[in-house]
């Protein structure tokens, strides 16, 4: 048997942004993310034709190799998602992220991670993610999405639970430029603290 003790932490937070719960939930899916998160481009595996669904696999390229994701809680109507994110031979993470409504034009964002090392290297890097660590990638995040410029939701919109996610998605034309990895973080940051 092995020695090997995995390391832990737990590491809460988030933000207020402007936009409505419709519009900015739908961010936090795996297409979605490709429209804020600085080099994001999921491969989706399974099922096939699926794009955010429980039971979703898919795997993104990172500076170490690939990760792998499963979407292992989905509450549309709750703006609630839990992924599992594994990067063999470093850690498993557990993502989740609430998004609660303020008005019709504001949303409440809660993201709470929870990462496992798989070895003394993941074990390393897990060292390095700190409360302030993660209060700065929430900050970033929070710069990110603001660079979108969200269209006002219509009357009907803020009226429905859940809005057209397809829809909300979509940000409005005079899009301000997506941004770049220079802009503050490396590529593949939203799974870094």
């Amino acid at each position: 048997m092995s020695d090997f003790q995995a390391r832990s932490v737990e590491l809460a937070g988030g933000f207020k942004i402007e936009g409505s719960v419709a519009q900015i939930f739908p961010l936090f899916s795996p297409l979605g993310e490709k429209l804020w998160v600085p080099g994001w481009s999921p491969e989706l595996l399974h099922p096939l034709g699926a794009s955010w669904v429980r039971g979703l696999v898919f795997r993104t390229r990172e500076e170490r190799g690939d990760a792998i994701w499963v979407v292992t809680h989905l509450d549309r109507e709750g703006h609630a998602v839990e992924y599992h994110r594994i990067e063999a031979g470093r850690y498993l993470a557990r993502v989740a992220v609430r998004c609660v409504p303020r008005g019709e034009r504001e949303t409440e964002v809660h993201v709470a991670y929870t990462f496992v090392g798989l070895s003394e290297t993941g074990n390393s890097e897990i060292a390095f993610m700190t409360p302030e660590a993660y209060e700065q990638k929430m900050e970033r995040w929070k710069v990110w999405i603001g660079h979108l410029r969200l269209r006002p939701p219509s009357a009907s919109e803020g009226r429905r639970s859940g809005g057209d996610a397809r829809r909300a998605r979509r940000p409005a034309r005079g899009v301000a430029r997506k941004p770049t990895a220079r802009d503050g973080a490396r590529r593949g940051s939203r799974s870094r603290s």
